[in-house]
């Protein structure tokens, strides 16, 4: 017994309808061999060219922020070369003696305060807001607050 023969199905041994070439047939997505074939080189370069790209972009902001701490240093770098053209300078070195070190020269006299400095009569704190209520309270309150 013969099987009958799948109609339309090239491959099976059907015959193509009429009008019908084996040039338009297509497979489901609409892609040829050679168009897939392409598609998968282009998705091909595309993942070989994902990593380099990252790195790249990670190296531009490490350089960026390495600028960014080059220029700090160099203005750090600048004041302390004002500061240390300013230790040069006795008079600054004994202001910085009396200011930092309490030094003083032969003659001078000391004063030295301690403790607090007065507190103003006015101020006085704010008064306190009051606790709040126990959650047993307020769900009593909220349950029975509509009642007259």
């Amino acid at each position: 017994m013969r099987r009958p023969r799948l109609a339309g199905v090239p491959g099976r041994g059907a015959r193509l309808p009429s009008g019908q070439d084996q040039r338009e047939l297509r497979p489901p997505l609409g892609l040829t061999v050679r168009g897939a074939l392409l598609l998968m080189v282009l998705f091909a370069l595309a993942v070989t060219a994902v990593y380099p790209l990252r790195e790249y972009v990670e190296q531009r902001q490490r350089i960026e922020q390495l600028g960014a701490k080059q220029r700090a240093l160099q203005a750090e770098n600048e004041r302390l070369q004002r500061e240390q053209e300013r230790l040069r300078d006795p008079a600054y070195v004994e202001q910085l003696a009396q200011r930092d070190y309490n030094m003083v020269k032969r003659g001078q006299e000391t004063w030295q305060i301690n403790g607090d400095p007065p507190q103003a009569p006015d101020a006085r704190p704010a008064p306190a807001a009051p606790p709040p209520k126990p959650w047993y309270q307020r769900a009593w309150q909220w349950a029975t607050g509509w009642l007259p």
